[in-house]
């Protein structure tokens, strides 16, 4: 089976940024208000203000992530990992060999 990139290649980081946003920063903060330790409409503003900021803050990380976990999985697509006699820069499916 080959893994080649396809049209949701570029779906990686968002999913990663989505996943950090989601799970690690809105639903904590959303359960502390929901117990009580923080009053209910301040656990929504600080909720609400962190999805809407946060996924601009990590935009950066996550695709460097994104890179690092393809890179990771399929490290012959990294360009110094090609051999010396080949010269595939084309980063378009139907050109690669």
């Amino acid at each position: 089976m080959t893994l080649e990139r396809g049209d949701g290649y570029y779906l990686g980081p968002l999913c990663i940024n989505y996943g950090f946003v989601a799970i690690g920063f809105v639903t904590p903060v959303l359960i502390v208000g929901f117990l009580g330790i923080f009053p209910l409409k301040t656990a929504l503003a600080i909720a609400l203000i962190g999805a809407l900021l946060l996924p601009l803050a990590l935009y950066r990380t996550t695709w460097s992530l994104w890179l690092m976990l393809y890179y990771i999985c399929l490290p012959d697509e990294l360009h110094a990992n090609h051999s010396e006699d080949s010269d595939d820069l084309s980063f378009e499916e139907e050109k690669r060999s």
